[in-house]
C-alpha cells in the first residue's frame, strides 16, 4: 500500500534541500535586516523568501493542508494547530546567525496530523547536514541512523540552552540564574550555537545531552522534536509536565534522568502560547554597510623574494595539523577515556596526549633536538615550565576543546602558532570536525582553506555577535562576576551571545567576521597563541581585559573586529584574578 505521510516526507526533503540552497546563496549577497519583537528579534527578506518557496512547492502538491510559517505569523496568519494535516515551518531557524554568517543556520519543517507531529526535517544548511524522522521510524543524519548519548549522570553532561536579551527584566534575570544554576551543579560546559533546531539536533546525535529554552515558538521546535525522540531522547514541558507544541518552552534530554534534574533546578517564566498571542513585525531596519565577505584581508602581503626562514616552519605546522587532526576524528570513532585536570570539569584525555606528542614528535624530527623550544598544554601540565623566550618557540595546543571532543560537539581544534624572540610569527588552527584549515603569518594576511579572510566592519555593538564562554573554575566569586559580565553585555544590547567551547574557534570566529569579539579570562596562552596571529592579520585587535595591551602570557584577553566594540565590552566586564601562565611554579 501507498504511504500518503512518506510521500509527503521525501517530498519535504527535497524542498529543504532547495530552501538550504538558497540560504546558502544568499550568504554571499548583502542581506537586508528587519525587527520583529525586539531590537535582536531579527528577519530578512531571505526569510520571507525562503518560507514562500517552501509553502508554494508544498501547496502545489498537497493544497487540501495547513501552514504555520514564522514569518506568516509574524505578518498576522493565526497559529492555531487543527486536526487538518499541517505544516509548520521555520525558513531559518538562527537568522541572527544566518545575518552574521554564524554556521549553524537550518530549515526546520514539522508535520502533523489531528495535532500529532508525524515527521521532522532539519537541514543544517552551511553544515550540509540533514536530519529526519519519522514516527516509529527511528532518526537519521544524512541517511545514517542517530542516537542520543543516553547519559544520565548531569555532573558529566554538556548542556544547550540560548541567551538572548528579554524586555521583561524579571525573565532576563531569571534566564541568567537559571543558566548559573545549571553551570553550578557542576556541568561540563554550556554551549549556545544559536539556533534551537540546531540545538535539538545536536542532542539527538549525541553531541549534547540536554537543551532547555523559554520563549521559542512551535515553527522552531516542530522538527526538531521528532527527530529527538525517535533518537531515543526525552521531550517535556520545562515544568516536567508533557511536551505541548504550542507552550513556547521545552526540555529534550538523552534521558529522563537529565530532564527531570533539569525541571528541578531552573526557574519558570511566563512566556505566552503561540496560539493564543500575536506575533508582530515592529518596524524595518537596513542593514548599514553590511560584512563585506567576499574582501581580501585588509593587510597586504609581503612581496619580498628574499630568503624567509620561517616559511619552512609555516608549511610544516599546517601539514602536522592536519596529521594531529586526522588523529583526533579518528580517536572520536572510539570510546574516549578522560580524567580531569584542575577541576571536574577541566578535562583530558589519553587522545590530548597522544596528539601533543605527535605534533613535538614530527617537529623535533623536521627540525633537530634543542634547535626549538617549546609550550605544550599536556607538557605544563605534566610538570614543565611555560616560560617564553627569545629562542623559535611552539606553543601548542592538541585538542582545544576537550570536553567538546568528549562530547562530540563539531567545535574541536588543533593550535600550533610559533614565536621567536617573544613575538609571534606564525598561527595555524585546524577545526579538524569542520575541515577548516586558518592560518597566519606576521604581515602576509589571515586565511581559512587558502581563502583571505577578514574581520566584519561593524562599529555599533548593538548589532554584534559577542562569544566568551563560562571555563573551567567555578569558585562562586568568579562565576558571579562571569555572569555579570554577560548580563551587562547582553542588556547593551546585542545580537547574541553565543560559546562554541573552543578558544581557538573562538578567535578564528572573529577572524572570519562570524561574530564581531570574542573575551575570556582564565584562558592559556596555547588556547590564544594561534588565533591571536589570525585575528591580528584578518585586520582585528587584541586587547587584555583592563584596555591595556595583549600580554600572552595574561591569561585574559579581549578579540574584536576593531577598537569601538572591544573598548565597548571592556567597559562590562568584571574582572578577577587568574594566574599568569608564566608565575613561577610553587614546590608541593
Amino acid at each position: 500500500m501507498s504511504d500518503a505521510w512518506q510521500e509527503c516526507m521525501d517530498h519535504c526533503v527535497e524542498v529543504a534541500k532547495k530552501a538550504g540552497k538558497m540560504i546558502r546563496e544568499a550568504l554571499q549577497k548583502d542581506i537586508a535586516i528587519m525587527q520583529k519583537s525586539s531590537p535582536v528579534d531579527l528577519v530578512t527578506e531571505t526569510d520571507q523568501k525562503v518560507e514562500q518557496l517552501i509553502i508554494s512547492s508544498i501547496k502545489e502538491k498537497y493544497p487540501t493542508h495547513s501552514f504555520i510559517g514564522e514569518e506568516s505569523v509574524a505578518a498576522g496568519a493565526p497559529s492555531v494547530l487543527t486536526d487538518n494535516p499541517t505544516w509548520i515551518i521555520d525558513p531559518i531557524d538562527g537568522t541572527t546567525n544566518f545575518v552574521h554568517r554564524f554556521p549553524f543556520v537550518s530549515v526546520s519543517i514539522g508535520f502533523t496530523v489531528k495535532k500529532e507531529i508525524e515527521f521532522g526535517i532539519v537541514y543544517s544548511c552551511i553544515e550540509d547536514k540533514m536530519y529526519t524522522a519519522r514516527k516509529g521510524k527511528g532518526a537519521f543524519c544524512n541517511g545514517v541512523p542517530i542516537k542520543v548519548s543516553g547519559q544520565e549522570d548531569i555532573s558529566q553532561s554538556l548542556v544547550l540552552t540560548e541567551m538572548g536579551f528579554k524586555k521583561d527584566p524579571e525573565h532576563f534575570k531569571t534566564m541568567l540564574a537559571n543558566v548559573k544554576t545549571i553551570l553550578s551543579i557542576p556541568v561540563h560546559g554550556i554551549r549556545s550555537p544559536g539556533s534551537a533546531a540546531v540545538n535539538m539536533c545536536l542532542v539527538a546525535c549525541g553531541s549534547a545531552d540536554a537543551y532547555y529554552h523559554m520563549g521559542i515558538h512551535c515553527w522552531d521546535m516542530a522538527g526538531g522534536a521528532v527527530v529527538v525522540t525517535e533518537a531515543g531522547g526525552v521531550i517535556m514541558d520545562i515544568s516536567g509536565e508533557q511536551f505541548d507544541l504550542m507552550s513556547r518552552r521545552l526540555i529534550v534530554a538523552s534521558s529522563r534522568a537529565i530532564a527531570d534534574r533539569i525541571a528541578e533546578q531552573i526557574t519558570e517564566f511566563h512566556v505566552g502560547r503561540d496560539d493564543t498571542d500575536g506575533y508582530k513585525y515592529l518596524r524595518a531596519i537596513p542593514l548599514t554597510a553590511p560584512p563585506d565577505f567576499t574582501r581580501l584581508s585588509s593587510v597586504t602581503p609581503h612581496t619580498n623574494k628574499m630568503d624567509d626562514p620561517w616559511q619552512r616552519a609555516y608549511e610544516v605546522a599546517v601539514a602536522v595539523a592536519r596529521k594531529a587532526g586526522a588523529e583526533i576524528r579518528k580517536a572520536g570513532e572510539s570510546e574516549i577515556k578522560v580524567s580531569t585536570k584542575s577541576s571536574t570539569v577541566d578535562l583530558v584525555t589519553k587522545t590530548d596526549e597522544r596528539v601533543e606528542k605527535i605534533i613535538i614528535g614530527s617537529l623535533k624530527e623536521e627540525f633537530g633536538e634543542g634547535t626549538h623550544c617549546f609550550i605544550g598544554e599536556e607538557s605544563v601540565a605534566k610538570g614543565e615550565a611555560c616560560i617564553l623566550t627569545d629562542k623559535p618557540t611552539w606553543i601548542i595546543d592538541p585538542v582545544d576543546g576537550t570536553t567538546n571532543f568528549v562530547h562530540g560537539f563539531p567545535f574541536v581544534a588543533v593550535s600550533i602558532a610559533f614565536a621567536v624572540n617573544k613575538e609571534l610569527e606564525f598561527g595555524v588552527i585546524y577545526s579538524c570536525l569542520e575541515d577548516k584549515m586558518y592560518k597566519a603569518r606576521r604581515g602576509k594576511g589571515a586565511f581559512c582553506d587558502d581563502e583571505p579572510i577578514q574581520v566584519s566592519d561593524v562599529k555599533d555593538i548593538k548589532k554584534s555577535i559577542i562569544i566568551s564562554e563560562h571555563g573551567t573554575d567555578r569558585s562562586p566569586e568568579k562565576v558571579k562576576k562571569i555572569f555579570s559580565t554577560m548580563q551587562k553585555i547582553l542588556c547593551i544590547p546585542v545580537h547574541g551571545l553565543r560559546g562554541s567551547g573552543t578558544a581557538a574557534t573562538n578567535m578564528c570566529l572573529v577572524a572570519c567576521g562570524a561574530v564581531e569579539a570574542f573575551f575570556e579570562i582564565g584562558i592559556h596562552c596555547w588556547d590564544i597563541a594561534a588565533g591571536a596571529v589570525i585575528v591580528k592579520e584578518a585586520g582585528g585587535i587584541l586587547m587584555d581585559v583592563d584596555g591595556g595591551d595583549f600580554d600572552l602570557m595574561s591569561r585574559r584577553m579581549v578579540s574584536a573586529n576593531n577598537k569601538v566594540i572591544a573598548d565597548r565590552i571592556i567597559k562590562e566586564i568584571e574582572i578577577f584574578t587568574a594566574e599568569r601562565d608564566d608565575a613561577p611554579i610553587q614546590k608541593k
